[in-house]
């Protein structure tokens, strides 16, 4: 195909604007770059504009179908006529006429999507107002093709036409000796020779001279028989290869390139620095959210490491309370009670394990740890209130602008915060008193003391056998009988007494046991609770930095992405620019 090299060129750069277009559309572009960017995309699309000049009968058309591979000029589809006719791509084939000298004609035929062909009508029948037209497309055209027959290349109006085209623009004019098949390799030879000697004469310089063979040459290209040797006997190679070195090495097309190339850097430059600027703003949100995340953390960490004393306070608290609920316990495991109507009236007592009665020790050991304790945790509840506002302050003036329209807190939460040290107490209160109910001293005391009362009951049943036996021993016996029988009476009973008081002491040690042993329990239940109300208050600010956060990272993969269609666009523009530099030099 004639001019692969910068077609290739310039089907690279078009794809890279389209490329940069689409991007610079999803990057929010203001309409003006989107219009100079459909421009820039419009001016490649320009087609080559070949001008075929040559006598009447030289083989014009025939030349034209074997150069382009394509029969668009066949027989009765285009009317022979005196017209000049411009040849376009169409969706259909259709004449319109232009003026009465010039039509327009349309073929649904690809390379007329970049040859533009203006075909004159003979130089030896242009009558005046035909030669103004056709001397109105030479200034435009990127080539000039001047068609002599091998028969008699010495026809005077061609050469009389040649020498009205302006000096300027004889650089783009190449001649084609056609039918060069009827002529032998020596006499080509004259012929060509005294062109170019003629041509010095006349016009003080030499024009490209490329005999061919239209015929042979359009015959290589629609049969498959001998297609080399036609190809090359037809002489179309070295034409081809100057007009594909024209069409590569245009002067005024390579500057346009490069020209619409760099708008295009231009452009790309732009976008790519607000791609970049956009990207850093990003990052650094994350980095900034990144920091309140850890520092949220560390203040979550430091606030608990604020509050543990208090847990070591109330700890040594429990044990005392727990002395003295134990010297509680020693009044319900006496054994007077065990021996009176007191185990009686208990059995009265409502025996609810979700239920602290004002005479029980699990109610009297409730009260203890309120008595002593509130204040300390009235207190850590302060601190956690210091502590979460300290760090919502940080929060909302570090992020003032990017997280917040605003550093002011609001109603919301202030009032969360003021109600902070209220719900922290409530919820270390419900913690004690789960704890307490979950001891269940009355319950565990409760077996032991209807054991011993079990016992002492026993007691007075001794006591009417014993005088018996003591009576019976006397009247049949004696008094020493009834002495043995009175000392074995006092036995029993004091051991059933001792049983009932070993069962008290028993029960006693349990309990003290239990309250040594759950003073651990409390710690971790207070330290669980105290660690969850933290995390809790402290976690509200997650619902700012994690959504904020995965936004920002969101936005740093859109932009990481778009950067790096950017710079992959970038290279492949450079690429090109290198590729034109050399080309626009050599021009």
């Amino acid at each position: 195909m004639i001019g692969d090299d910068y077609f290739q060129l310039r089907t690279s750069l078009s794809n890279d604007l389209i490329a940069l277009r689409a991007l610079v559309h999803e990057l929010g572009a203001e309409k003006e770059s989107i219009i100079i960017l459909d421009n820039l995309l419009a001016s490649l699309k320009e087609p080559f504009v070949f001008v075929v000049v040559g006598e009447v009968n030289v083989g014009k058309s025939t030349f034209l179908n074997a150069l382009f591979g394509q029969d668009f000029y066949r027989t009765g589809v285009i009317p022979t006529t005196d017209k000049i006719l411009f040849f376009k791509h169409g969706d259909t084939l259709h004449t319109t006429a232009i003026t009465p000298t010039l039509d327009e004609v349309s073929i649904p035929i690809d390379f007329l999507k970049d040859f533009h062909i203006v075909d004159t009508p003979g130089t030896n029948s242009i009558e005046n107002e035909h030669q103004q037209i056709t001397e109105r497309f030479v200034p435009i055209a990127d080539l000039v093709i001047f068609v002599f027959s091998a028969m008699n290349p010495w026809g005077a109006s061609a050469w009389q036409f040649l020498e009205k085209v302006h000096r300027q623009w004889m650089r783009n004019v190449i001649f084609v000796l056609q039918q060069s098949d009827v002529r032998s390799p020596e006499e080509l030879l004259v012929i060509t020779d005294y062109m170019a000697q003629l041509t010095r004469q006349r016009f003080g310089r030499d024009f490209p001279i490329f005999p061919v063979s239209a015929k042979k040459a359009y015959m290589a290209r629609s049969s498959g028989i001998d297609r080399d040797k036609l190809m090359l006997d037809s002489g179309f190679p070295p034409l081809e290869k100057h007009i594909s070195s024209s069409v590569t090495q245009n002067a005024t097309r390579q500057t346009k390139l490069l020209n619409t190339l760099r708008m295009a850097l231009q452009t790309h430059a732009q976008y790519r620095e607000r791609v970049q600027a956009a990207l850093d703003a990003a990052k650094g949100k994350s980095a900034m959210l990144q920091e309140l995340a850890t520092e949220r953390q560390l203040q979550a960490g430091r606030t608990l490491k604020k509050i543990s004393p208090a847990l070591d306070a109330t700890e040594r608290e429990y044990h005392e309370s727990a002395v003295r609920v134990a010297g509680m316990a020693d009044q319900a495991l006496s054994t007077r009670r065990a021996f009176g109507k007191s185990g009686e009236e208990d059995e009265d007592q409502p025996n609810d394990a979700a239920t602290i009665g004002p005479k029980s020790l699990d109610h009297r050991l409730f009260q203890e740890l309120q008595q002593f304790n509130t204040p300390r945790w009235n207190q850590v509840g302060v601190i956690l209130e210091e502590d979460y506002t300290q760090y919502s302050r940080f929060l909302r003036s570090l992020g003032k602008d990017t997280l917040f329209l605003a550093s002011d807190t609001s109603a919301a939460e202030a009032e969360y915060e003021q109600d902070l040290p209220r719900r922290f107490t409530s919820r270390i209160d419900s913690t004690i008193r789960r704890f307490v109910i979950g001891l269940k001293l009355d319950e565990s005391i409760e077996p032991g003391l209807k054991r011993a009362q079990g016992r002492a009951r026993l007691v007075p049943w001794l006591i009417a056998p014993t005088l018996a036996a003591i009576g019976a021993g006397y009247f049949f016996e004696g008094p020493l009988t009834a002495s043995l029988a009175l000392i074995a009476g006092l036995l029993i009973i004091g051991f059933f007494f001792m049983l009932t008081k070993a069962t008290l002491s028993a029960t006693r040690h349990q309990l003290i046991d239990k309250l040594d042993e759950s003073a651990g329990t409390l710690r971790t239940m207070l330290g669980e609770q105290i660690t969850d109300d933290v995390e809790a208050a402290f976690n509200r600010f997650l619902n700012i930095l994690n959504p904020a956060q995965e936004e920002v990272e969101q936005r740093i993969k859109l932009l990481s992405g778009q950067m790096k269609k950017l710079t992959d666009l970038e290279a492949s523009l450079r690429g090109l620019e290198q590729h034109l530099k050399p080309a626009q030099h050599s021009s």
